[in-house]
């Protein structure tokens, strides 16, 4: 008899070391206990996005720039409302370090410097020929103000971030969409 009962209990023990944890787990999880409420990305997330072309970007000869002719990569969008001055500059050679630093995946991403004013700065040009300088006639697309965006290569205007943006969030942020995404 002492043998069925040791037989019975061992039984029950094998089921409840494997059926408790999976009873527990769908608790927790039908009842959002221990969720966490953090995200994994540093940029604002633009929900819903806005779609690139509805900035009406213009070059220097007054002709309307497309997504199609930085070969639908992903762009790094620099937004300011003023002449670029000293932090515009500090920020156009950060974005130009954080492009070096995506190594093998740098041609990838492309940099552009959208100015509200149109005015585009040959020293600027001179210093970053990479840089694409362009005008916005549509102030109203990029919601959150100046700063940088990240645009996907579909053309939706996707993350942002202030102007006193920190230069290694921005590129664990892109080293982790370009490693996830198939597209650009």
């Amino acid at each position: 008899m002492t043998t069925k009962k040791t037989n019975r209990w061992t039984l029950y023990a094998v089921f409840g070391v494997t059926a408790l944890p999976l009873m527990f787990a769908m608790l927790m999880y039908f009842n959002l206990w221990g969720v966490p409420d953090g995200r994994t990305n540093f940029g604002q997330l633009l929900l819903p996005p806005n779609e690139l072309q509805q900035a009406q970007l213009v070059d220097q000869d007054e002709l309307l720039w497309s997504q199609s002719e930085s070969e639908k990569r992903w762009l790094v969008v620099y937004l300011t409302q003023r002449n670029c001055a000293q932090s515009c500059q500090e920020a156009t050679h950060l974005l130009r370090q954080i492009n070096v630093a995506l190594g093998k995946e740098a041609h990838r991403v492309t940099r552009l410097l959208v100015n509200q004013q149109g005015e585009f700065s040959e020293q600027l040009q001179a210093k970053f020929p990479a840089l694409i300088q362009l005008k916005s006639l549509s102030v109203e697309t990029f919601t959150a103000g100046e700063g940088v965006y990240i645009v996907d290569p579909l053309g939706n205007i996707m993350m942002h971030y202030s102007t006193e943006f920190v230069g290694k969030e921005l590129l664990k942020d892109l080293k982790k969409l370009l490693r996830t995404s198939n597209i650009g």
